[in-house]
């Protein structure tokens, strides 16, 4: 199988960048392939630069298999895009050096739809306090969650899923003593330990995410992190999966889509305004660009 490409699973990062860009008219793929190239070669060890695409510019590029646009019957905004690009660092300055090198050479092919800057806040927490990610998978089960399997002609890339989550109910969520605030989220805030089943809200996040799917753990690789400034904050969800339907389950799970209709409590404190879903190919698809 070949390699997935950088960053993926390395958390050591504490600046991220996220560049979502539309294909406009009257380019030549000849041409996006040119300024893909040249974005990709801006990435450095301490650098890592990860590319994906949407449906239609990968159908563009004409590479044997296809995937539908993001939707979820209206419930989610669907703001498909067809590239995205993420952009690690140590730091600020390296973090801003090499997004602008990628904008530059990128917008003279694509349009620019979504930019955040985003960053680690304290120990990999959320901006309500808990800490994001705790459900992730480890070691080889990582991969099996986030990379797909042969015989999938994608196989060794993965399929991501992004949303930019606003925090509209920020502060009436710190107003709810705490361990009604743990509630919502099924686990408890101070060490991030999950509740058992018989402590578990059914309407709880955790209860309506982690969870089997015919006798299968709908495990997913998050590497969502925090983004905003005074005025509007939030988080940027960032997800890979070995199956795109994962991503549709959990969240119509959410969203009371399923049989038991139950909606999931944290939608009452922040809700995405955008909503994507990509192919990440490998690396050796990148390099034969």
């Amino acid at each position: 199988m070949s390699e997935h490409q950088a960053g993926i699973f390395d958390r050591s990062f504490t600046e991220h960048l996220f560049l979502e860009f539309a294909l406009g008219g009257g380019h030549s793929v000849e041409a996006v392939r040119a300024a893909l190239r040249e974005a990709l070669a801006v990435a450095g060890e301490r650098t890592p630069v990860l590319m994906a695409f949407g449906p239609g510019l990968w159908d563009r590029l004409g590479e044997g298999f296809d995937f539908p646009p993001f939707s979820l019957e209206g419930m989610v905004p669907a703001t498909q895009g067809d590239l995205l690009i993420w952009i690690q660092a140590d730091n600020r300055s390296a973090l801003f050096d090499a997004g602008l090198r990628v904008h530059r050479l990128l917008a003279r092919e694509l349009d620019l739809q979504l930019e955040v800057q985003a960053f680690v806040y304290h120990d990999l927490r959320d901006l309500s306090g808990f800490v994001d990610g705790i459900g992730n998978p480890e070691g080889e089960r990582a991969k099996e969650a986030a990379i797909i399997p042969e015989p999938h002609p994608a196989a060794g890339g993965s399929w991501v899923l992004t949303q930019k989550w606003v925090h509209t109910g920020l502060e009436d969520f710190h107003k709810l003593p705490e361990a009604e605030q743990e509630n919502v989220f099924g686990r408890t805030k101070a060490d991030a330990v999950e509740f058992d089943d018989e402590r578990m809200p059914a309407n709880a996040h955790v209860g309506r995410t982690d969870v089997d799917r015919h006798g299968v753990p709908q495990k997913i690789w998050r590497r969502s992190v925090p983004y905003g400034n005074t005025t509007e904050y939030g988080l940027y969800f960032i997800a890979f999966s070995c199956e795109l339907d994962r991503f549709d389950y959990l969240l119509r799970r959410m969203y009371g889509l399923t049989d038991d209709g139950v909606r999931d409590r944290l939608l009452d404190f922040t809700q995405p305004v955008t909503g994507s879903w990509w192919y990440a190919p490998t690396r050796a698809w990148l390099a034969a660009l």
